[in-house]
């Protein structure tokens, strides 16, 4: 429904617009009756019920009926998806006689990696999750931060546990995947919902609508990121039970590498978040740059002729340039934020 009307001005000075028919009566409203007018971030004006879904809407509702083939994934996989659409209860009605080993596998699960997911009930063939968490208590800006922080940190642990050989903190990069995960599933949610009109932009602290797609495509990359700083170090985990390390002269190269990289990924991670031009395009050369010295480390690598350790020592380079290639693609679109930023400013409405 879109039309046009012409403002109009009172006797007393106040300018008036009248209300479609159509849309008075969808709501059952009525002389008397009070709506509430929200002045949305980018100038555009939204008018709603006092009653409205939005400020008394219903829950959403999902069932999932488990099929007797499906595994525990495929029933997880369902799960997250319904979270990602919106949905606020999850029901999953089970046809196995397996059920309970699976509620409790997805209890864990879902714990894990999805944010503010609590089980409100079970019984022998079902689980209801409910979320509870708010999104405007973790706003949109909120979530983004804490997910570069956790892909940030996950990076650190990695160039640590290469440079002192520490398998035990190369395994917690791992745990810290999970947290990336979280951030990374919550934001689609929080998109997703103002997309789909379950919330306004505004609600999750988003200035524009037209920047939910930019931003979306940044939480993957940084999502990407996390599991290719998994990959480096499960690669190095293995490296260092084969008796490699990273300290012998032709790998201790790496670890700066990485640290270099690490540097890049702080610079595209503020760049996107405060978008600037010019930084950006040094950024991007910057980040060519990275990926050539990677190719040439590892043409260099000549102290390893075992396959398997060079398999592993090319998954830790091949995962490094990936990372590179992130933070490259992290500072286009902080180019492309820029852009929008700068139209919308020119040309609003």
């Amino acid at each position: 429904m879109r039309e046009r009307r012409r403002i109009q001005l009172t006797g007393g000075g106040s300018y008036i617009v009248t209300l479609p028919k159509e849309w008075v009566q969808l709501h059952n409203l009525g002389k008397g009756s009070e709506v509430s007018i929200i002045l949305e971030p980018d100038g555009s004006l939204r008018i709603e019920p006092v009653s409205s879904a939005r400020e008394q809407r219903r829950s959403i509702i999902a069932k999932i009926k488990a099929e007797p083939q499906w595994d525990f994934w495929r029933i997880a996989r369902r799960v997250i998806s319904y979270y990602i659409a919106g949905a606020d209860i999850i029901e999953v009605i089970f046809s196995s006689t397996s059920s309970s080993q699976i509620a409790r596998q997805l209890r864990e699960f879902i714990a894990s990696r999805l944010i503010g997911v609590e089980v409100v009930e079970e019984s022998s063939s079902s689980i209801v999750f409910q979320v509870i968490a708010d999104m405007a208590s973790l706003p949109l800006e909120v979530s983004i931060k804490r997910l570069i922080k956790a892909v940030g940190f996950m990076l650190e642990d990695v160039i640590d546990g290469l440079r002192r050989g520490a398998r035990d903190i190369l395994a917690e990069v791992d745990e810290r995947d999970d947290v990336v995960d979280k951030f990374y599933m919550f934001i689609s949610r929080q998109l997703v919902s103002v997309l789909a009109g379950y919330k306004s932009p505004s609600e999750i602290g988003l200035d524009n609508l037209a920047d939910a797609s930019l931003i979306m495509t940044a939480a993957k990359h940084l999502e990407r990121a996390g599991d290719h700083a998994t990959n480096i170090a499960s690669a190095a985990i293995e490296l260092l039970d084969m008796g490699v390390g990273f300290n012998v002269e032709c790998l201790m190269g790496i670890p700066e590498h990485l640290r270099e990289i690490l540097d890049h990924y702080r610079l595209a991670t503020s760049t996107f978040l405060n978008p600037n031009p010019p930084r950006a395009d040094e950024g991007i050369e910057e980040g060519i740059k990275l990926k050539k010295k990677n190719d040439d480390i590892l043409k260099s690598i000549t102290c390893e002729r075992d396959p398997a350790s060079m398999l592993l020592i090319r998954r830790v380079m091949e995962s490094s340039r990936r990372i590179i290639d992130y933070n490259i693609d992290l500072l286009e679109l902080a180019l492309n934020r820029s852009t929008l930023h700068e139209l919308l400013k020119e040309n609003p409405g």
